[in-house]
């Protein structure tokens, strides 16, 4: 059974950001804030770990992460693979853009839950 579990963002001030997350994925971790790059804080928040998504039943497991980490030349970077970091790459996406990989993240997530990827 899945618990539910609070991260708590690494400036107050800066919220998790929103995502609307479909059915049967399970939160490993969540520290991606709701943080612009070019936010001075930007750069003490943007790291490797960001977020962790699971899917059980359909094998699935996605990342996302800041590379380099706190580097502003770097950008956000989200895998998609089947079952864990050994498994099969599915899908790569590369962006600085926040929003972008918001909307990007949402649709992997609605693909899986489907059964399209």
């Amino acid at each position: 059974m899945a618990r539910l579990v609070t991260v708590i963002p690494l400036a107050a001030d800066e919220p998790l950001q929103a995502l609307r997350i479909s059915e049967g994925w399970m939160v490993s971790y969540n520290s991606f804030c709701e943080v612009n790059v070019d936010h001075p804080d930007a750069w003490t928040l943007l790291k490797e770990s960001l977020l962790q998504l699971k899917h059980e039943r359909r094998n699935r497991l996605l990342d996302l992460g800041w590379y380099p980490k706190g580097e502003p030349d770097g950008r956000f970077v989200m895998r998609l693979y089947e079952g864990d970091f050994t498994g099969t790459l599915l899908q790569k996406h590369e962006t600085k853009d926040r929003a972008e990989i918001v909307g990007g993240i949402e649709r992997l997530l609605e693909e899986v839950t489907r059964g399209d990827l």
